[in-house]
């Protein structure tokens, strides 16, 4: 069985602020970054980013990502861009 079979928790589960943490994730800045970027500490990102992980069932980044994009919850180059909602300005 591949890692990416076995995600399959549920994108419903996850806060706003978990979802803000993937698409800074994805944008390959670091916990600390992400702490600076949201004006939050960096141990309450590595709490965003655990949680994130056992919420998805994801080991590592990679697998987030993966997930994420299974989820249509992050956009690369393109593809899964259709799953997003559209942007409200």
């Amino acid at each position: 069985m591949s890692d990416r079979s076995s995600l399959s928790h549920q994108p419903n589960d996850l806060s706003e602020r978990e979802l803000e943490i993937i698409e800074l994730v994805a944008k390959g800045l670091t916990n600390q970054e992400i702490g600076e970027t949201l004006m939050i500490s960096k141990r309450t990102v590595d709490n965003h980013v655990s949680n994130v992980f056992t919420k998805t069932g994801a080991k590592n980044r990679v697998a987030l990502l993966n997930w994420a994009m299974d989820h249509g919850k992050i956009c690369r180059d393109g593809f899964n861009c259709c799953n997003l909602p559209p942007d409200e300005e």
